[in-house]
């Protein structure tokens, strides 16, 4: 890519860093200072967002039981900001299922089997490769317009919590989602943590997915 790009961040969840993304992005700009002059804006981990934000209450196990918090509504209205300008977005971990609400998709609020270590992931195009794994909370973009392009290549949770126990998402018929891209909103969701894994394959096939999927800039993916 030969323009220089500068990615918009949100401080919480990841600090100032822009990694493994610095590999595209030339600048780095804090959205809390200015909106002006970004090309992208990345959502990092955290917390789990407010369930009233994808239309349910709160699971028992949910971190958020009170409401939305300062975070969840000032990271809303850059998502909303970023819509209207038609600024590309990247999601990662609770930045993913925040980009999945947005999108007017859905959570399942308690899996079991994602709480922590490694695990594979099968991409669209058959390819494997260990992602990591450090959330309680699932995707679900089966509802709007969507485009999964990687998933658990093995099913790794027994359950599919909503509200409570007794509410379960029917996933017979789909897979666990790892990497969703969301057109309507041209919004990247990535489930695991690329900047943990910048010198692995995972790491190089986010910073790729960057390029093809929010930017149409078709380029080697990294070697490594």
């Amino acid at each position: 890519m030969k323009k220089e790009l500068t990615l918009g961040y949100c401080p919480i969840g990841n600090g100032n860093s822009i990694e493994p993304f610095d590999k595209v992005f030339h600048r780095k700009q804090c959205v809390e200072d200015s909106m002006h002059g970004v090309d992208a804006v990345i959502f990092w981990g955290g917390t789990d967002i407010a369930p009233e934000m994808y239309g349910q209450k709160p699971h028992p196990t949910s971190q958020a039981k009170h409401g939305m918090t300062k975070r969840d509504k000032f990271e809303w209205a850059v998502m909303n900001y970023c819509k209207v300008y038609q600024i590309p977005m990247i999601g990662v971990c609770r930045g993913a299922q925040m980009l999945t609400a947005f999108a007017g998709g859905s959570l399942i609020q308690n899996v079991t089997g994602h709480g922590s270590g490694n695990h594979q992931m099968t991409t669209s195009e058959g390819e494997i490769m260990t992602t990591n794994s450090y959330h309680h909370q699932m995707m679900y973009p089966w509802n709007v317009p969507y485009e999964m392009l990687a998933w658990s290549t093995a099913d790794m949770s027994h359950f599919y919590d909503l509200e409570d126990d007794e509410h379960q998402a029917d996933m017979r018929l789909k897979v666990e989602p790892e990497v969703v891209y969301f057109p309507g909103i041209n919004g990247l969701a990535i489930q695991g943590h690329p900047e943990w894994s910048t010198n692995t394959r995972f790491g190089g096939y986010c910073v790729d997915l960057v390029r093809t999927k929010l930017f149409n800039v078709v380029e080697e993916v990294l070697e490594n």
